[in-house]
This record gives C-alpha cells, sequence and structure tokens, in this order.
C-alpha cells in the first residue's frame, strides 16, 4: 500500500490516508520512451505517461466534493499558488506572484498572464471566489478571516478579525492550494452558500466536476476506464517549457502493478509509490528515486480512556520498548526514517526548533529496547511481573491489541514488528486488522480501539511549522480519530484540560493548558513566544506522550531518466518540491530527450 503524503481536500488527503480503490488495470501502452498509441489518436505526439491508482472516468475535480477527488491530476490541470521547497524551507511563488502579510490582513497578487484553458483571464474574483467558499467548507482560515475582498482584478486581500502569526497564515491559505474553482462554474454556489449555507452546502458538495476548466499547462482532453488524457495548452505562460505535447495518466490497481510498470518502461514517472529497498534494487538505472519529506508517519494512537493506556507509564513504557530503527528497517530504509526523539515536531525540524534544548528531551532509545527504563516506570507506577507478563496493582494483564489497516501492507510490518517487541518485554500483545473503510467509519470516530495505528504528523508542507502537528498531538488530530487525551477538543474526547508533567529542568512538575498556550501561539507575531512555546509544548508531547511516534515517512518520486527524459538530479534544489514530476515541467526540468 502507498502512504501517500499528498493531503488537503484540493488533492489527496493525507490525514485520511486515501487507500487505494479500483479494479485490475490492463493497460499496456507504453511512455514516452516508445511512444505507442493509445488507440485514440490520429498522430503519435511526445508524451509523458504517468501512474493513477484511480479509475480516470471516475474522477472529478470539484475539491469541495469529498468523491472521487484526484490523487495527482489536478497538479497538472490547476496551478498551484505557490509550492513549498524542503530543501531551502521556503515558498516559490508561482499563481500567486506576491503575498504580504500585516498581521490582520494578507494581500494576495495574481501573476500576471494566467488564463484558464476557455480563454478567460484568472483574475482576482476566481481566487476569492475559491476562498470565500473555503468559509463555508471548514478550511482552518475561516476561524480567523472576516472578509475577503478584491481591491483590483489582480488583487486579494484577507481581513482577520484578529492578529495571527505569519508562518500559520501563509502555509493555511497558500500551502497545497490551487486555481481551480472559477467564478463562472462555483459562483453561484457560493452565492447559494451566503443565502442558505445548509442548501449550498449540499449542491456544492453533490457537483461532480468531470470537464474541467484547466488553469495549468495541460488541459482536460480525453478519459476512459484506464486513462486521461491532457494535452498542453499553448496560452499558458510556462507552455514554452515544455516540450512534449501530451501528459498521461495510466490507472494501476496495486503498488506491485506500478512497480513492474517503473521497471518494463510502460510509464515515464510515479508520484508517491512505496518501494522496499530490496525492489529498489532491482530497478532499471534510468529510472531516478527522488526523496522528499513526508512530515508524516506511522504512529500509535492510545485510547486513553483504557485503564492501562491512560497510564503514563504504560504509554512511556511502550515508547522505550519500542526499537524504532529495527521497525524501519523491517519494512524499508528507503522509505522511512526512525525520529530522533518523540515529539510533535516533524524529524528533520527537532533540532532547528528545540535548538539548546534539545539535550532536555528523552529519546526512548532509537536504536535499541530500553528495556530497563521501561521496567524502573512501570514498577514506580505500580506495575508486576506475573509469569513473565506485566500485570497492574490488582493483577490485571496489561493487554496491549493494535489495530491497523488490513491492505496497508507496510504498517503491517511495523505492527509485526512492534507487537514482537513487547511481547518479548512482558506485554500481552497483539494485532488486530481492519478494513480502512471499516475503521473511517467505526472505529476513528467512535474510539473502538485500545491501540490504532494512524499518523502522528499533520504532513507536509504543513508539518514542516510546528504548530499544526502540536496541534495535531494535543488538541485536535485531523484523523477525526476520537482517543480520549484530556487536552484535547471535546470533539475528539478530551475538554481541553491542563496538563502536569515532570518540569523540563530540575524537580518538580509543570502544568499548562495545550489549547490555551497553542492559541496563543497562532495569535502572535513575536518570534521568541513563538519559540518558547514550541518547546514547552513539545515537552509535553515528549514526556506524556499522547500519540507514540514511531516511523516517518520518507515520500519517493520516480521519473525516468536516461536517454527518454532529461531531469535534474535527485538531490537538486528544484527537485526538492511534491510533486517532481508535475513541478519540473514548469520549470522546464523535465525535458523530452526521446526520438
Amino acid at each position: 500500500m502507498v502512504e501517500y503524503g499528498d493531503r488537503n481536500g484540493e488533492s489527496l488527503d493525507r490525514r485520511r490516508f486515501l487507500q487505494l480503490a479500483g479494479a485490475a488495470s490492463t493497460v499496456t501502452v507504453a511512455g514516452c520512451a516508445n511512444l505507442v498509441s493509445n488507440g485514440n489518436d490520429d498522430n503519435e505526439s511526445p508524451r509523458h505517461v504517468s501512474h493513477v491508482n484511480q479509475v480516470p472516468a471516475d474522477i472529478q475535480w470539484n475539491s469541495s466534493n469529498p468523491a472521487n477527488t484526484p490523487q495527482i491530476t489536478n497538479r497538472v490541470l490547476f496551478d498551484p499558488f505557490v509550492k513549498y521547497n524542503f530543501s531551502t524551507g521556503k515558498f516559490i511563488p508561482y499563481a500567486i506572484s506576491e503575498w504580504n502579510f500585516g498581521g490582520d490582513t494578507f494581500e494576495l497578487t495574481v501573476r500576471d498572464g494566467l488564463t484558464w484553458s476557455n480563454g478567460d483571464d484568472v483574475t482576482a474574483s476566481d481566487i476569492a471566489t475559491q476562498l470565500r467558499i473555503g468559509l463555508y467548507t471548514g478550511e482552518p482560515y475561516a476561524d480567523f478571516t472576516e472578509s475577503i475582498k478584491t481591491p483590483d482584478d489582480s488583487t486579494v486581500k484577507l481581513q482577520f478579525d484578529s492578529t495571527v502569526n505569519e508562518q500559520i497564515v501563509t502555509f493555511q491559505i497558500l500551502a497545497d492550494r490551487f486555481v481551480h474553482q472559477k467564478e463562472s462554474e462555483f459562483g453561484t454556489y457560493l452565492e447559494t452558500l451566503q443565502n442558505d449555507e445548509q442548501k449550498g452546502l449540499k449542491q456544492l458538495g453533490d457537483f461532480a466536476y468531470q470537464e474541467p476548466i484547466a488553469s495549468g499547462p495541460f488541459e482536460h482532453d480525453s478519459v476512459g476506464q484506464e486513462q486521461l488524457r491532457l494535452t498542453l495548452r499553448d496560452d499558458h505562460p510556462d507552455a514554452e517549457k515544455i516540450n512534449f505535447d501530451e501528459y498521461v495518466f495510466e490507472y494501476r490497481e496495486s503498488n506491485q502493478q506500478a512497480q513492474q510498470a517503473l521497471q518494463n518502461g510502460a510509464i515515464d514517472s510515479v508520484f508517491s509509490l512505496f518501494v522496499q529497498t530490496d525492489i529498489l534494487k532491482n530497478f532499471p538505472k534510468k529510472v531516478t528515486q527522488i526523496q522528499t519529506p513526508s512530515n508524516w508517519g506511522y504512529g500509535l494512537y492510545p485510547n486513553h480512556s483504557d485503564p492501562h493506556l491512560g497510564d503514563r507509564a504504560v504509554r512511556q513504557a511502550i515508547q522505550y520498548v519500542i526499537n524504532r530503527a529495527q521497525v524501519r528497517d523491517n519494512v524499508s530504509p528507503d522509505s522511512k526514517t526512525a525520529p530522533e526523539y518523540p515529539v510533535g515536531i516533524a524529524s528533520d525540524n527537532q533540532t532547528e526548533w528545540l535548538g539548546d534544548a534539545v539535550d532536555d528531551f528523552d529519546t526512548y532509545g532509537v536504536d535499541s529496547a530500553k528495556t530497563k527504563q521501561a521496567t524502573t516506570v512501570l514498577e514506580e507506577a505500580g506495575y508486576q511481573k506475573q509469569n513473565g507478563t506485566w500485570v497492574d496493582s490488582d493483577g490485571k494483564t496489561v493487554e496491549l491489541p493494535i489495530m491497523v489497516p488490513s491492505d496497508w501492507s507496510d504498517w503491517n510490518t511495523a505492527t509485526d514488528t512492534v507487537v514482537d517487541q513487547l511481547t518479548q518485554f512482558g506485554f500481552q500483545a497483539t494485532k488486530e486488522t481492519r478494513s480502512y473503510d471499516a475503521m473511517l467509519g467505526n472505529v476513528f470516530p467512535n474510539g473502538n480501539f485500545v491501540i490504532v495505528a494512524a499518523g502522528w504528523l499533520y504532513g507536509a508542507p504543513q508539518g514542516s511549522f510546528p504548530y499544526f502537528s502540536l496541534y495535531h498531538q494535543l488538541v485536535k488530530n485531523n484523523d477525526s480519530v476520537t482517543y480520549n487525551y484530556p487536552a484535547a477538543d471535546s470533539s475528539r474526547g478530551g475538554n481541553r484540560a491542563d496538563v502536569t508533567v515532570p518540569a523540563r529542568s530540575g524537580s518538580g512538575t509543570m502544568t499548562v493548558n495545550p489549547a490555551e498556550r497553542l492559541s496563543e501561539l497562532a495569535g502572535s507575531t513575536d518570534e521568541s513566544t513563538v519559540n518558547e512555546i514550541t518547546i514547552e509544548q513539545a515537552w509535553v508531547t515528549n514526556q506524556d506522550l499522547p500519540m507514540l511516534p514511531v516511523l516517518e515517512k520518507v515520500e519517493q518520486t520516480f521519473i525516468t531518466g536516461g536517454e527518454e527524459w532529461d531531469i535534474p538530479k535527485p538531490d537538486a534544489e528544484v527537485a526538492q518540491v511534491q510533486w517532481a514530476n508535475t513541478w519540473l515541467p514548469r520549470q522546464g526540468e523535465m525535458q523530452y530527450t526521446g526520438n
């Protein structure tokens, strides 16, 4: 199974870990290297063939409709507002050429020369339409946005009802957002929302946008059960950088089928694909792997209402026992990392944000099982071993059933390893499997689990700024999982209560309210305050372990190079943008060189 990391309603949702769907593909069309006709073309022309694991004919491009939303095709059809570069840690202007933050305002400038595929100019009214729709559909910026105005055809101005942190504003308004809800197509839905919100949400949510008007360099041409064909637009500002005429997406149901298609040269790229190290070694040399952070990965959500998992000592003991490096190696070291510190901050950003305080934080053992520490913390809390099994003060066995999606192969491998480690230590650990649909429908919202495998970070690119993942762990997780952590929002089973943990320095304890402190961070423009609260709340996650971090995913994008395509080196700055196979063409960095 692919752990997709492309969340946000605009595309594949990282927070919901959209599972693979559809029927087996019988496509045999070769990629650009072979220039084989798909039977729909009168003349063969240079094309790039990529992978999609959705039946193309089922895809619709209304991001406000949760059914059959695209996982990658939207990133070719529609222009991004901006892109986040993981190498530089900065945003790259694109459809939004400039943005200016004013504390309680945010002004966007639309890039000059952008047009829709029907010939209309992309205007501020188009951008404002989709941002205004977001005020009704639950976009995070709705919490602080008072109004959205268009002073002229190229300017959108958001007015906030209070001062908001600039990084939060930038990530929530610009990141992973695309120019796609054209005013002429979606304006009527906005009008209905403004007059009758319930009716408008129903109409908007039912609208299947299957013949989209594109803002990106390629437009919708034809679609079938096995293939979606997009053709190059001559009037796009970056069309001159692209030297192939078609971008084609072919359907493959499974990871294995996509892997085989890459190996056989049947496709030219896959935006995100889980490929184990032993399989990767057999890939042709011309297939280039580009790795980027996912800021998301396999973690364990304990049900804090459980008599044992609600005990911090048990959570800490579990974290001490798990050898994260061994879990990583058993799954695939090319696709996973073992986070250094179990905190609510992505691995690549931990040292940067924790700074001089980093040595205060407990690693709980990255590459070994800290069984002595686990034993000590349990015994101090009144637990003991009876006949090799841990029991509480009442003699009740500590049972740790871990639930995991049945069809997520890498997470099942990780869970098997974790269960083995916990069992060897003396916990009664087991693995339970459910279909992901069943977990979404019953397990997650109702808290029907003891421990469930789910994502412990917010996801890229927002996960690069610690506020989002700290909020995810402490207050309101993105997976709609009810896990009853006392500090969490009521929608997640908590009551936004105070949390008391050991003091970071010296003896004694520290009591804080995570919801209130993170709200303070969200409204602060003072860098020292942001840093102080970040370290403080990271300490809470490290000591109280509302979620147990185990692995972090490394995104694997694959593009065929060699004689067919001229692409940059995988560590080149320009390639460190998700997803490279849709971004590089816009930069003139994915050139067709075949005959």
